[in-house]
């Protein structure tokens, strides 16, 4: 009778009508009395218990009912994770065997005859033992959750002293693709087989083990119910009552947009790399996508996960566990750069588009070369060509300049170097070198470029990149936007945007590094023409990085930036590993993560819920070429702030140095 009023209560299977709760009563059981005692409180007390004690042939027990998980759900209601209602194979020991050995018997032939797919537990005689001794007239479960499949017309199989009980199964509909961000369950406690205790469960209660399901666990878990049960020493129920409903945990609606997680997933995919894309509202924070590749299907977890199943994940090269988008620490690379201008801007040692730096192929400092990434040399170039070519020597010398101090300023302003707040079990902080310890002229030099002791998240990035794109803060990262009763479905708690910090810096220095990067994309020699769209237009900046992984060197890509268009105003980073036979760079490995994902949204406004401008933001800019320069002394770092073209024409008409010019190839 349970069972089935457990089916009706879902009807169908799902929590999404979970608000049946509200208005089912399980078979008219609430007869409980209440009687006064002498203070004048109420008591419930079973009707049943008083003649029933001296019985030993019959049973009184009461039984917590697990609430149903509550529901977590995408931006526009799809469901990430639910509860459904199943069942699993239970054994009244007194008519399947008085001892261990009858039972184990019993058992063996129920498996002969059964479907082979049916998840069967490890049944030990230890536990067996207890039970019999402790709770004979309790049923003993032998399977896992038991598939819709499995379930259809296996009643009428099965002998007597084996029946179906109802339990709740925690299912992920999107298998994969939100593993890292939503998590999985295990049960709370396993099946009790010792003494009757004061709390007993129909079933084991769960508990999140990992992602939103552990930091979310008390708004998902609900309120148990309570039923009382009279039973006879066969394990018959006589009678039953509802003492108390459960009531469901509370749904909790995402800011992540399943459509984007499906594009952002198949385009990590797509480069055969292990890597992380995150997408968020430069504007709100609200992270869109969230994807780390490869991943795993937490459904493998319901039940319980095998031992090799899990050794064969936990050692799999390409580590799916790994969740890189919020936990990996990554030198950013070129990536960095725009801080870096944007530090000489705000601190001295770049006067706007009036300091120009050359950007010879190497540079020996401190004793050591330094490279470029390119080995021909580039010209004299101002802070918006030095962005769009990624020059790498031109980024020493500004670093150089203008000192750790300065670097470290702006980067803490963009939220680097720090966790961002987002509801996880983990979350990565990354690294902005201490100032007074990282100043030396080698320590600038990787410093400037986002290597060496600099480690940012795909996150982290993510949102530096917001807070270039709307020019005034860092958003804070809204993963939930809310709330909702699991009957009414009614919003209970909101989350509003939040400012994780303000930016405080020159209108005019971010329009400058804005037009690097609009460059990086958009003009003849930037590094990212990979990510070109015509409508919304593409700011981007590539980087390529070296860390170690295994004790081996690795490249990184990585590609970041915005698109320019409103409601959202979408900013994101993509990162892809390289293995130990690949050489990665920027715009060849990372930038088509980024560009295949934007297309496709734009292509389809509608369907992604994005809009498409009627025309750019801002004006394309005019990037003034390189100019080119008589080679100087590459051990000269001292601050060239201005070309002199008089100067320059004679020592190259009657010197032996050559002059520079820019090539144009893609790093």
């Amino acid at each position: 009778m349970f069972f089935h009023t457990i089916r009706a209560l879902f009807c169908g299977d799902t929590v999404s009508t979970v608000s049946r709760w509200s208005c089912i009563v399980l078979c008219g059981w609430n007869f409980l009395i209440a009687d006064a005692d002498e203070k004048g409180d109420q008591k419930r007390v079973s009707p049943l218990s008083p003649p029933l004690e001296a019985q030993s042939d019959l049973h009184v027990g009461e039984f917590q009912i697990p609430a149903p998980r509550g529901m977590i759900v995408d931006a526009s209601g799809k469901a990430l994770a639910q509860s459904v209602v199943s069942s699993r194979l239970v054994l009244q020991l007194a008519e399947t065997g008085t001892t261990p050995e009858k039972v184990a018997t019993f058992l063996e032939s129920l498996k002969a005859t059964l479907p082979a797919e049916i998840p069967w537990l490890p049944v030990r005689k230890d536990d067996l033992d207890r039970h019999l001794k402790n709770r004979h007239w309790v049923p003993f479960p032998v399977t896992g959750a038991l598939s819709p499949e499995t379930v259809s017309g296996l009643a009428e199989k099965l002998p007597e002293g084996c029946t179906l009980a109802p339990i709740y199964v925690r299912t992920y509909p999107q298998a994969d693709l939100f593993a890292h961000t939503i998590g999985y369950i295990g049960d709370a406690l396993p099946d009790q087989h010792g003494p009757i205790a004061e709390v007993e469960h129909l079933w084991p209660p769960t508990l999140g083990r990992a992602g939103l399901e552990k930091t979310q666990n008390d708004l998902l878990t609900g309120t148990p119910g309570q039923i009382n049960r009279l039973v006879d020493d066969a394990g018959n129920v006589l009678h039953e009552m509802q003492a108390k409903h459960p009531v469901p945990g509370k749904t909790i609606a995402l800011s992540l947009h399943l459509g984007m997680q499906k594009l952002a997933f198949k385009h990590l995919e797509k480069t055969g790399r292990p890597g992380a894309f995150v997408a968020v509202d430069a504007d709100t924070g609200d992270v869109l996508a969230l994807a780390s590749y490869p991943s795993f299907d937490p459904n493998l977890f319901i039940g319980g996960i095998s031992n090799s199943k899990y050794r064969e994940l936990a050692d799999a090269e390409d580590a799916p566990f790994f969740d890189r988008a919020v936990i990996g620490e990554y030198p950013p690379g070129s990536t960095f750069k725009p801080f870096v201008a944007l530090a000489g801007m705000e601190w001295g040692g770049i006067d706007g588009i009036e300091t120009l730096y050359p950007g010879p192929a190497v540079m020996t400092i401190a004793g050591r070369p330094f490279k470029n990434w390119s080995n021909q040399p580039e010209g004299l170039m101002d802070v918006r060509y030095a962005l769009m070519r990624s020059c790498n020597t031109w980024f020493y010398r500004a670093g150089i300049n203008m000192g750790a101090q300065a670097i470290t300023d702006v980067s803490e302003r963009f939220g680097l170097g720090r966790k961002p707040r987002i509801p996880l079990p983990a979350v990565s902080a990354g690294n902005i070198p201490d100032p007074e310890v990282y100043n030396d002229e080698k320590s600038l030099a990787n410093y400037s470029i986002g290597q060496g002791r600099v480690l940012a998240s795909p996150l982290q990035m993510a949102l530096a990149m917001a807070g270039l794109a709307n020019g005034s803060h860092v958003p804070a990262p809204r993963l939930i936007r809310e709330i909702r009763d699991p009957q009414t479905g009614k919003t209970v708690e909101s989350y509003s945007p939040k400012i994780a910090s303000r930016l405080n810096l020159d209108q005019e220095s971010i329009d400058l590094v804005r037009d690097g990067m609009w460059a990086v994309v958009n003009h003849r020699s930037g590094t990212a023409g990979r990510a070109y769209l015509r409508n919304p237009v593409v700011y981007g900046k590539t980087g390529t990085s070296e860390w170690a992984e295994d004790g081996e060197k690795r490249s990184l890509a990585w590609f970041t930036g915005w698109a320019d268009a409103s409601e959202p105003r979408i900013a994101f980073a993509a990162v892809t590993h390289g293995r130990r036979w690949d050489s990665l760079s920027g715009g060849r490995s990372a930038a088509p993560i980024a560009a295949g994902f934007l297309r496709e949204i734009y292509a389809e406004p509608e369907t992604f819920a994005v809009t498409l401008p009627e025309e750019p933001s801002r004006p394309a800019p005019q990037i003034a070429m390189a100019q080119a320069v008589i080679i100087e002394d590459p051990i000269d770092i001292t601050p060239m702030r201005r070309n002199n073209p008089i100067g320059n024409f004679f020592r190259g008409l009657f010197g032996k140095k050559k002059r520079q010019l820019v090539p144009e190839t893609d790093p």
